[in-house]
């Protein structure tokens, strides 16, 4: 044991101190302590620590450190000059200071030049919406003036067509039987066409959301006489397909590939249990249906309008 170290013991038994004790007022481990005392500096983590060390082991049982510095400094490591870290010059830290300040004034500034970019956005935003309005007034005038020069025209064509009129009556009334035997025979064409395309319309096929209870989700199918349904898979997922009466219809698990089809066009009410949504992909009448939910798990209930 050293003369430091024996003499830094005696302090700390006079003291009453265990080295637990003195542990908890220095905040020093244990074994640095035992270091001291022993005069073994090398289990110190570095040179600096053991002057450091000592300090604070001076200072918690009572003596001075500068006295204990100068009375055993050759004891004592001396620091290396890598490990003293020197502080950059005055002037340095100095400058840094008012960059914090401009940086901080800027930041304060922002939302001002924000708000009147803004502004400034919507003034011109404005301005251009008068400007298309103000453009747009001319070629209404322009409009107005075609009706005059087409009202002019048709009253010349009917001045001429007054003159031409003023012929022999017998062929005008030719002329008019003529025409309106015409005009009757391609009346009935297009009555008739009318009732072609009535006959060949077919009902449009309308699939609607219409109720959410949990992870029951209620979709009505409307406008088709057809209920087809077709069901792809990416990945694997088990799936069971029953009726309104519980009837089970299909079921198994499916894996990245698959695809099924089915014609449910005698059930009023289809039943589809998915155990993935995100792995399957289902048509009805070849309409893809829209999950209204992300969830794996999803009962989809198709419900037929006035089957």
């Amino acid at each position: 044991m050293s003369e430091l170290g024996t003499r830094l013991q005696t302090a700390r038994m006079e003291k009453g101190y265990s080295l637990e004790e003195l542990q908890q007022i220095t905040k020093i481990q244990k074994r640095y302590l035992e270091a001291i005392e022993e005069g073994d500096f090398s289990k110190m983590p570095g040179e600096f620590y053991s002057r450091a060390f000592v300090k604070s082991y001076s200072e918690a049982v009572g003596l001075d450190p500068n006295q204990i510095f100068a009375e055993h400094e050759a004891e004592l490591p001396k620091p290396k000059k890598s490990e003293v870290q020197e502080l950059p010059p005055r002037t340095s830290r100095n400058k840094s200071a008012p960059s914090g300040r401009k940086k901080s004034a800027f930041a304060s500034l922002l939302p001002t030049i924000l708000a009147l970019f803004f502004i400034v956005a919507i003034v011109l935003a404005v301005w251009i919406f008068n400007q298309d309005d103000q453009t747009a007034v001319p070629g209404n005038n322009n409009n107005t003036a075609d009706v005059g020069n087409n009202n002019e025209q048709q009253a010349g064509l009917n001045e001429n067509s007054s003159f031409d009129n003023e012929g022999p009556e017998e062929p005008e009334n030719e002329m008019n039987i003529g025409s309106d035997n015409a005009d009757n025979n391609e009346e009935n064409s297009v009555n008739d066409e009318n009732n072609e395309n009535n006959e060949n319309e077919t009902p449009e096929n309308e699939l609607e959301f219409t109720n959410e209870d949990g992870n029951r989700y209620t979709y009505t199918l409307s406008g088709a006489e057809e209920f087809e349904v077709e069901l792809n898979f990416t990945g694997d997922s088990w799936i069971l397909i029953s009726n309104d009466e519980g009837d089970e219809l299909h079921q198994q698990t499916h894996s990245s590939g698959d695809e099924i089809s089915f014609d449910f066009s005698d059930e009023s009410e289809v039943i589809f249990n998915m155990g993935s949504t995100r792995t399957a992909t289902l048509l009805i009448n070849g309409e893809e249906l829209e999950y209204e939910s992300d969830d794996h798990h999803q009962y989809i209930i198709i419900e037929r309008d006035n089957f």
